[in-house]
Protein backbone atom coordinates (compact mmCIF):
# COMPACT_ATOMS: atom_id res chain seq x y z
CA UNK A 1 0.00 0.00 0.00
CA UNK A 2 2.80 2.49 0.55
CA UNK A 3 4.45 1.89 -2.81
CA UNK A 4 1.34 2.01 -4.19
CA UNK A 5 0.47 5.48 -2.93
CA UNK A 6 4.34 6.98 -2.80
CA UNK A 7 3.53 6.06 -6.35
CA UNK A 8 0.79 7.95 -6.76
CA UNK A 9 2.13 10.91 -4.75
CA UNK A 10 4.54 11.15 -8.05
CA UNK A 11 1.69 10.82 -10.86
CA UNK A 12 2.11 14.67 -11.27
CA UNK A 13 5.72 14.81 -11.26
CA UNK A 14 6.87 14.91 -15.32
CA UNK A 15 10.39 16.01 -14.87
CA UNK A 16 13.33 12.93 -13.68
CA UNK A 17 15.11 13.49 -10.67
CA UNK A 18 18.51 13.74 -12.80
CA UNK A 19 16.95 17.20 -14.68
CA UNK A 20 16.52 18.25 -11.57
CA UNK A 21 19.30 17.89 -9.98
CA UNK A 22 18.56 15.73 -7.06
CA UNK A 23 19.86 13.89 -4.66
CA UNK A 24 19.54 10.11 -5.14
CA UNK A 25 18.92 7.43 -2.95
CA UNK A 26 17.56 3.88 -2.22
CA UNK A 27 13.59 3.87 -2.95
CA UNK A 28 12.07 3.22 0.22
CA UNK A 29 14.81 4.15 1.97
CA UNK A 30 15.60 5.06 5.69
CA UNK A 31 15.70 8.65 5.16
CA UNK A 32 19.37 10.76 5.54
CA UNK A 33 21.39 10.06 8.49
CA UNK A 34 21.85 12.87 10.81
CA UNK A 35 24.69 15.19 10.03
CA UNK A 36 27.08 17.65 11.91
CA UNK A 37 28.43 20.82 11.38
CA UNK A 38 31.88 21.78 11.83
CA UNK A 39 30.40 22.92 15.63
CA UNK A 40 29.32 19.61 16.25
CA UNK A 41 25.80 20.82 16.11
CA UNK A 42 23.23 18.22 14.66
CA UNK A 43 22.21 19.41 11.30
CA UNK A 44 18.17 19.58 10.45
CA UNK A 45 17.53 20.30 7.16
CA UNK A 46 14.32 22.32 6.69
CA UNK A 47 12.76 22.17 2.99
CA UNK A 48 10.78 25.39 2.34
CA UNK A 49 8.59 26.40 -0.77
CA UNK A 50 10.73 29.87 -1.98
CA UNK A 51 13.93 30.00 -3.10
CA UNK A 52 15.09 32.33 -0.98
CA UNK A 53 13.69 32.31 2.37
CA UNK A 54 15.50 35.81 3.75
CA UNK A 55 13.60 37.76 1.50
CA UNK A 56 10.67 35.79 0.53
CA UNK A 57 9.60 34.08 4.16
CA UNK A 58 11.44 36.30 6.17
CA UNK A 59 9.59 35.23 9.18
CA UNK A 60 10.49 32.27 9.40
CA UNK A 61 13.95 32.87 8.68
CA UNK A 62 14.15 34.97 11.46
CA UNK A 63 12.59 32.45 13.41
CA UNK A 64 15.43 29.93 12.52
CA UNK A 65 17.99 32.39 12.96
CA UNK A 66 16.52 33.09 16.29
CA UNK A 67 16.59 29.30 17.18
CA UNK A 68 20.28 29.00 15.92
CA UNK A 69 21.56 31.28 17.89
CA UNK A 70 19.73 29.97 21.35
CA UNK A 71 21.17 26.20 20.25
CA UNK A 72 24.65 27.52 18.71
CA UNK A 73 26.66 24.20 19.13
CA UNK A 74 23.94 21.73 19.48
CA UNK A 75 21.36 22.16 17.26
CA UNK A 76 21.39 24.25 13.40
CA UNK A 77 18.39 24.12 10.98
CA UNK A 78 18.87 24.70 7.72
CA UNK A 79 17.22 25.56 4.45
CA UNK A 80 16.53 23.40 1.39
CA UNK A 81 15.07 26.24 -0.53
CA UNK A 82 13.34 26.32 -4.13
CA UNK A 83 10.35 28.20 -6.04
CA UNK A 84 7.00 26.48 -4.73
CA UNK A 85 6.74 24.65 -7.82
CA UNK A 86 10.26 22.83 -7.69
CA UNK A 87 10.10 22.58 -4.05
CA UNK A 88 6.92 20.54 -4.39
CA UNK A 89 8.07 18.19 -7.44
CA UNK A 90 11.43 17.86 -5.05
CA UNK A 91 9.64 16.25 -1.91
CA UNK A 92 7.75 14.13 -4.16
CA UNK A 93 10.90 12.59 -5.54
CA UNK A 94 12.19 12.67 -2.42
CA UNK A 95 9.69 10.77 -1.02
CA UNK A 96 10.13 7.92 -3.02
CA UNK A 97 13.91 7.57 -2.68
CA UNK A 98 14.15 8.41 1.27
CA UNK A 99 15.84 11.68 1.50
CA UNK A 100 13.22 14.15 2.53
CA UNK A 101 14.61 16.90 4.63
CA UNK A 102 13.59 16.44 8.55
CA UNK A 103 11.07 18.90 8.29
CA UNK A 104 9.31 20.45 5.06
CA UNK A 105 6.68 22.63 3.82
CA UNK A 106 3.57 20.78 2.19
CA UNK A 107 1.06 22.33 -0.07
CA UNK A 108 -2.37 22.15 1.82
CA UNK A 109 -4.32 20.08 -0.92
CA UNK A 110 -0.82 17.58 -1.20
CA UNK A 111 -0.12 16.54 2.37
CA UNK A 112 -3.24 13.47 2.99
CA UNK A 113 -1.18 11.98 -0.07
CA UNK A 114 2.07 12.17 2.14
CA UNK A 115 0.38 11.16 4.71
CA UNK A 116 -1.48 8.26 2.99
CA UNK A 117 2.21 6.94 1.90
CA UNK A 118 3.28 6.69 5.20
CA UNK A 119 6.34 8.73 4.59
CA UNK A 120 5.11 11.58 7.69
CA UNK A 121 6.17 11.46 11.45
CA UNK A 122 2.93 11.19 13.46
CA UNK A 123 2.90 14.58 15.81
CA UNK A 124 0.47 13.19 18.11
CA UNK A 125 3.73 12.64 20.86
CA UNK A 126 4.96 16.14 20.04
CA UNK A 127 1.41 17.69 20.99
CA UNK A 128 0.92 15.14 24.15
CA UNK A 129 4.66 16.09 25.69
CA UNK A 130 3.79 20.16 25.13
CA UNK A 131 0.15 20.54 26.21
CA UNK A 132 1.13 24.09 26.45
CA UNK A 133 1.88 24.54 22.92
CA UNK A 134 -1.36 22.50 21.61
CA UNK A 135 -3.52 24.75 24.64
CA UNK A 136 -1.76 27.59 22.26
CA UNK A 137 -2.50 26.39 18.65
CA UNK A 138 -6.17 26.55 19.59
CA UNK A 139 -7.18 23.87 17.60
CA UNK A 140 -6.02 24.98 14.22
CA UNK A 141 -3.67 21.44 14.45
CA UNK A 142 -7.23 19.85 14.05
CA UNK A 143 -6.90 20.10 9.69
CA UNK A 144 -4.26 17.93 9.43
CA UNK A 145 -5.10 14.82 11.33
CA UNK A 146 -6.59 11.56 9.79
CA UNK A 147 -6.41 7.57 10.86
CA UNK A 148 -2.66 7.80 10.57
CA UNK A 149 -2.79 10.51 13.32
CA UNK A 150 -1.61 14.30 13.36
CA UNK A 151 0.48 14.11 9.92
CA UNK A 152 1.33 17.97 10.25
CA UNK A 153 0.96 21.51 12.10
CA UNK A 154 0.15 24.42 10.53
CA UNK A 155 2.92 26.33 8.88
CA UNK A 156 1.27 29.61 9.87
CA UNK A 157 -2.28 31.47 10.26
CA UNK A 158 -3.59 32.65 7.57
CA UNK A 159 -6.42 35.64 7.80
CA UNK A 160 -7.84 35.60 4.01
CA UNK A 161 -10.12 38.40 3.08
CA UNK A 162 -10.29 41.93 1.27
CA UNK A 163 -8.21 44.70 1.75
CA UNK A 164 -9.34 48.02 0.55
CA UNK A 165 -8.63 51.72 0.19
CA UNK A 166 -10.37 53.88 2.74
CA UNK A 167 -9.47 57.64 0.29
CA UNK A 168 -10.64 55.48 -2.50
CA UNK A 169 -13.94 55.05 -1.32
CA UNK A 170 -14.36 58.31 -0.04
CA UNK A 171 -13.12 59.94 -3.32
CA UNK A 172 -16.54 57.81 -4.92
CA UNK A 173 -18.72 58.35 -2.24
CA UNK A 174 -19.40 54.36 -1.64
CA UNK A 175 -19.41 53.03 1.94
CA UNK A 176 -17.25 51.41 3.45
CA UNK A 177 -18.15 47.79 3.78
CA UNK A 178 -19.32 45.92 7.26
CA UNK A 179 -20.07 43.10 8.83
CA UNK A 180 -23.61 43.72 7.94
CA UNK A 181 -22.94 44.66 4.22
CA UNK A 182 -24.83 42.38 1.84
CA UNK A 183 -24.37 41.43 -1.71
CA UNK A 184 -27.05 43.38 -3.26
CA UNK A 185 -24.99 46.40 -0.98
CA UNK A 186 -21.99 45.08 -2.62
CA UNK A 187 -22.75 45.20 -6.21
CA UNK A 188 -24.05 48.81 -5.47
CA UNK A 189 -20.35 49.98 -4.05
CA UNK A 190 -18.63 48.22 -7.58
CA UNK A 191 -20.94 50.36 -9.16
CA UNK A 192 -19.86 53.83 -7.31
CA UNK A 193 -15.99 52.86 -7.85
CA UNK A 194 -16.15 52.22 -10.88
CA UNK A 195 -18.16 55.54 -11.90
CA UNK A 196 -15.18 57.07 -9.85
CA UNK A 197 -12.91 55.94 -12.36
CA UNK A 198 -10.70 53.23 -10.36
CA UNK A 199 -10.86 49.12 -10.26
CA UNK A 200 -13.25 48.17 -8.02
CA UNK A 201 -11.41 45.09 -7.49
CA UNK A 202 -8.24 44.32 -8.45
CA UNK A 203 -7.07 40.12 -9.48
CA UNK A 204 -5.02 38.59 -11.29
CA UNK A 205 -6.05 35.53 -12.96
CA UNK A 206 -2.79 33.91 -14.61
CA UNK A 207 -1.87 32.54 -11.13
CA UNK A 208 -4.94 31.80 -9.97
CA UNK A 209 -3.94 29.74 -6.53
CA UNK A 210 -2.93 33.30 -5.42
CA UNK A 211 -6.13 35.27 -6.54
CA UNK A 212 -8.40 33.21 -4.39
CA UNK A 213 -8.31 34.65 -1.00
CA UNK A 214 -11.43 36.25 -1.01
CA UNK A 215 -13.40 33.46 -2.93
CA UNK A 216 -12.96 31.46 -0.14
CA UNK A 217 -15.51 33.34 2.21
CA UNK A 218 -17.55 33.22 -0.55
CA UNK A 219 -18.11 29.23 -0.81
CA UNK A 220 -17.78 28.99 3.65
CA UNK A 221 -20.94 31.16 3.41
CA UNK A 222 -22.71 28.84 1.17
CA UNK A 223 -22.24 26.03 3.04
CA UNK A 224 -18.61 24.34 1.59
CA UNK A 225 -17.88 22.68 4.85
CA UNK A 226 -20.92 21.14 5.67
CA UNK A 227 -21.81 19.70 2.38
CA UNK A 228 -17.92 19.20 1.14
CA UNK A 229 -17.91 15.41 2.82
CA UNK A 230 -21.15 14.30 1.29
CA UNK A 231 -19.49 15.53 -2.08
CA UNK A 232 -16.12 14.00 -1.80
CA UNK A 233 -17.97 10.55 -1.06
CA UNK A 234 -20.23 10.33 -4.08
CA UNK A 235 -23.42 11.35 -1.88
CA UNK A 236 -23.96 14.80 -3.48
CA UNK A 237 -22.32 16.86 -6.65
CA UNK A 238 -20.32 20.00 -6.95
CA UNK A 239 -23.37 20.95 -8.89
CA UNK A 240 -25.68 21.41 -6.59
CA UNK A 241 -28.05 24.47 -5.75
CA UNK A 242 -26.14 26.03 -3.19
CA UNK A 243 -22.67 26.00 -5.42
CA UNK A 244 -24.86 26.97 -8.34
CA UNK A 245 -26.36 29.95 -6.29
CA UNK A 246 -22.25 30.79 -5.46
CA UNK A 247 -21.27 30.51 -8.72
CA UNK A 248 -23.70 32.74 -9.92
CA UNK A 249 -22.29 35.44 -7.53
CA UNK A 250 -18.96 35.18 -8.78
CA UNK A 251 -20.76 35.80 -12.43
CA UNK A 252 -22.33 38.61 -11.16
CA UNK A 253 -19.25 40.54 -9.90
CA UNK A 254 -18.11 39.73 -13.98
CA UNK A 255 -21.44 41.30 -14.98
CA UNK A 256 -20.89 44.62 -12.45
CA UNK A 257 -17.36 45.09 -13.99
CA UNK A 258 -15.89 44.51 -10.65
CA UNK A 259 -12.30 43.60 -11.90
CA UNK A 260 -9.43 44.81 -13.81
CA UNK A 261 -9.94 44.53 -17.99
CA UNK A 262 -7.14 42.42 -18.10
CA UNK A 263 -7.39 39.89 -15.37
CA UNK A 264 -6.54 36.89 -17.36
CA UNK A 265 -3.19 38.47 -18.31
CA UNK A 266 -1.64 39.99 -15.60
CA UNK A 267 -0.74 37.96 -12.43
CA UNK A 268 -0.87 38.56 -8.24
CA UNK A 269 1.76 40.70 -7.80
CA UNK A 270 0.76 43.06 -11.33
CA UNK A 271 -2.83 43.15 -9.46
CA UNK A 272 -1.62 43.85 -6.03
CA UNK A 273 0.67 47.02 -7.59
CA UNK A 274 -2.59 48.39 -8.87
CA UNK A 275 -3.89 48.76 -5.42
CA UNK A 276 -0.42 49.46 -4.15
CA UNK A 277 -0.45 52.83 -6.22
CA UNK A 278 -4.12 53.72 -5.57
CA UNK A 279 -5.58 52.25 -9.11
CA UNK A 280 -7.59 49.79 -7.09
CA UNK A 281 -10.00 50.13 -4.71
CA UNK A 282 -10.17 46.60 -3.46
CA UNK A 283 -8.07 43.66 -3.12
CA UNK A 284 -8.16 40.34 -1.94
CA UNK A 285 -5.49 38.82 0.09
CA UNK A 286 -3.98 37.89 3.44
CA UNK A 287 -1.68 38.86 6.55
CA UNK A 288 1.18 38.29 4.55
CA UNK A 289 0.95 42.05 2.38
CA UNK A 290 -0.05 43.77 5.39
CA UNK A 291 3.87 45.49 5.61
CA UNK A 292 3.79 46.18 1.69
CA UNK A 293 -0.18 48.05 2.59
CA UNK A 294 1.32 49.39 5.63
CA UNK A 295 4.29 51.31 3.60
CA UNK A 296 2.01 52.30 0.61
CA UNK A 297 -1.34 52.60 1.97
CA UNK A 298 -0.61 53.32 6.04
CA UNK A 299 -3.78 54.13 8.27
CA UNK A 300 -5.96 54.25 5.20
CA UNK A 301 -6.29 51.06 4.88
CA UNK A 302 -9.44 48.56 5.72
CA UNK A 303 -10.21 45.04 6.05
CA UNK A 304 -13.71 43.29 5.19
CA UNK A 305 -14.62 39.50 5.40
CA UNK A 306 -16.65 39.75 2.35
CA UNK A 307 -20.50 40.08 1.54
CA UNK A 308 -23.37 38.08 3.09
CA UNK A 309 -25.83 36.21 1.04
CA UNK A 310 -29.84 36.18 1.38
CA UNK A 311 -30.32 32.91 -0.69
CA UNK A 312 -28.98 30.06 1.24
CA UNK A 313 -29.61 28.57 4.48
CA UNK A 314 -25.98 28.46 5.52
CA UNK A 315 -24.40 30.88 8.46
CA UNK A 316 -23.06 33.88 7.45
CA UNK A 317 -21.40 34.69 10.33
CA UNK A 318 -18.07 33.07 9.32
CA UNK A 319 -14.44 34.78 9.45
CA UNK A 320 -11.85 33.34 7.49
CA UNK A 321 -9.14 32.58 10.34
CA UNK A 322 -7.51 29.41 9.24
CA UNK A 323 -4.54 27.55 9.66
CA UNK A 324 -1.72 27.85 6.30
CA UNK A 325 -0.90 24.85 4.74
CA UNK A 326 1.53 22.63 7.25
CA UNK A 327 4.52 21.13 7.77
CA UNK A 328 5.14 17.94 8.28
CA UNK A 329 8.52 15.97 9.84
CA UNK A 330 9.46 13.30 7.89
CA UNK A 331 8.70 9.76 9.74
CA UNK A 332 12.61 8.44 9.34
CA UNK A 333 13.63 11.05 11.87
CA UNK A 334 12.01 8.35 14.79
CA UNK A 335 14.84 5.90 13.55
CA UNK A 336 17.45 8.80 15.35
CA UNK A 337 16.85 9.72 18.67
CA UNK A 338 19.32 12.27 18.82
CA UNK A 339 17.78 13.85 15.72
CA UNK A 340 14.31 13.58 16.80
CA UNK A 341 15.10 15.35 19.54
CA UNK A 342 16.48 18.32 17.70
CA UNK A 343 13.73 18.40 15.56
CA UNK A 344 11.33 18.80 18.58
CA UNK A 345 13.09 21.60 20.13
CA UNK A 346 12.97 23.46 17.15
CA UNK A 347 9.19 23.04 16.86
CA UNK A 348 9.12 23.92 20.50
CA UNK A 349 10.86 27.23 19.54
CA UNK A 350 8.56 27.06 16.08
CA UNK A 351 5.49 27.03 18.11
CA UNK A 352 6.77 28.83 21.18
CA UNK A 353 5.72 32.73 22.37
CA UNK A 354 9.02 33.69 21.43
CA UNK A 355 8.53 32.60 17.60
CA UNK A 356 4.86 33.90 17.88
CA UNK A 357 6.36 37.24 18.42
CA UNK A 358 8.65 37.44 15.81
CA UNK A 359 5.67 36.43 13.50
CA UNK A 360 3.77 39.57 14.70
CA UNK A 361 6.57 41.81 14.20
CA UNK A 362 6.89 40.56 10.75
CA UNK A 363 3.20 41.28 9.91
CA UNK A 364 2.24 37.54 10.05
CA UNK A 365 0.15 35.85 12.27
CA UNK A 366 1.49 33.21 13.95
CA UNK A 367 -0.27 29.89 14.22
CA UNK A 368 -0.26 30.17 18.16
CA UNK A 369 -2.12 32.59 20.23
CA UNK A 370 0.19 33.92 22.95
CA UNK A 371 -1.01 36.67 25.50
CA UNK A 372 2.01 38.47 25.20
CA UNK A 373 2.22 38.40 21.48
CA UNK A 374 0.64 41.18 19.44
CA UNK A 375 0.44 43.59 16.46
CA UNK A 376 2.14 47.33 17.49
CA UNK A 377 -0.07 50.50 16.96
CA UNK A 378 2.14 51.46 13.47
CA UNK A 379 1.11 47.90 12.08
CA UNK A 380 -2.08 49.48 10.51
CA UNK A 381 -2.85 46.54 8.44
CA UNK A 382 -2.68 43.94 10.82
CA UNK A 383 -4.61 45.86 13.76
CA UNK A 384 -7.89 46.40 10.91
CA UNK A 385 -7.69 42.76 10.52
CA UNK A 386 -7.68 42.28 14.50
CA UNK A 387 -10.58 44.54 14.44
CA UNK A 388 -12.37 42.48 12.04
CA UNK A 389 -11.64 39.04 14.12
CA UNK A 390 -13.18 40.88 17.08
CA UNK A 391 -16.44 40.36 15.85
CA UNK A 392 -15.98 36.69 17.41
CA UNK A 393 -17.23 34.35 14.33
CA UNK A 394 -16.01 31.33 14.10
CA UNK A 395 -13.82 29.83 11.01
CA UNK A 396 -14.00 26.81 9.14
CA UNK A 397 -11.45 24.01 10.17
CA UNK A 398 -9.73 24.62 6.81
CA UNK A 399 -10.08 26.84 3.46
CA UNK A 400 -11.95 25.63 1.14
CA UNK A 401 -9.72 25.26 -1.45
CA UNK A 402 -7.26 22.90 1.17
CA UNK A 403 -9.97 20.23 1.63
CA UNK A 404 -9.95 18.87 -1.44
CA UNK A 405 -7.17 16.81 -3.94
CA UNK A 406 -4.67 18.29 -6.38
CA UNK A 407 -6.93 17.75 -9.37
CA UNK A 408 -10.13 19.00 -7.98
CA UNK A 409 -8.12 22.04 -6.54
CA UNK A 410 -7.08 22.92 -10.03
CA UNK A 411 -10.65 22.05 -11.20
CA UNK A 412 -12.00 24.89 -8.54
CA UNK A 413 -9.92 27.78 -9.43
CA UNK A 414 -10.51 27.22 -13.27
CA UNK A 415 -14.29 27.14 -13.17
CA UNK A 416 -14.19 30.05 -10.51
CA UNK A 417 -11.95 32.60 -12.79
CA UNK A 418 -13.56 30.62 -15.67
CA UNK A 419 -16.86 31.98 -14.97
CA UNK A 420 -14.97 35.75 -13.59
CA UNK A 421 -13.96 36.02 -17.08
CA UNK A 422 -17.01 34.80 -19.21
CA UNK A 423 -15.74 31.45 -19.97
CA UNK A 424 -17.84 29.29 -18.00
CA UNK A 425 -21.30 29.90 -17.12
CA UNK A 426 -21.94 28.44 -13.33
CA UNK A 427 -23.60 25.16 -14.00
CA UNK A 428 -20.63 24.39 -16.59
CA UNK A 429 -17.78 25.29 -14.57
CA UNK A 430 -19.39 22.76 -11.38
CA UNK A 431 -20.06 20.28 -14.12
CA UNK A 432 -16.13 20.43 -14.62
CA UNK A 433 -15.22 19.85 -10.77
CA UNK A 434 -17.60 16.87 -10.60
CA UNK A 435 -15.33 15.43 -13.84
CA UNK A 436 -12.34 16.12 -11.95
CA UNK A 437 -13.72 14.36 -9.06
CA UNK A 438 -14.93 11.56 -10.58
CA UNK A 439 -11.29 11.23 -12.76
CA UNK A 440 -9.31 11.41 -9.16
CA UNK A 441 -10.91 8.67 -8.09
Amino acid sequence: MKNRNLKRLLAAVTVSAMSLGLMTGCSGGGGEEAKTDESGATVIKFGIHVANPAEQEAVTNNIVEAFNKANEGKYKVEFEAADTETHSKNMKLKAEDGTLPQIFWIEGSEAPEYSEAGVLLDLTEFLDENAEIKTALGGMEEAFKDDNGQYGLPYQCNVQGIFYNKELFDQAKADYPTDETTYEDFIEIIKKLKDSKVTPLSIGSKNSAYAMWEFNEFLARYGWEDNIGNILDGKDKFNNKELTACFEKFQGLKDAGAFPENMATIEYFDAKQLFNEGKAAMFGTGQWDCAEFDENIGDKIGFWWGPKFSDTQSSQEIAMKVPSAPIGVSAAVADDEKLKEGVYEFLKFYYGEEAAKLSYEGSIFPATNYEGASASDSQYSMNVMIDALANGWGSPQAAPDLTVSSAVQEALYDGIFGVLQGTYQPAEALDKLDAALANSK
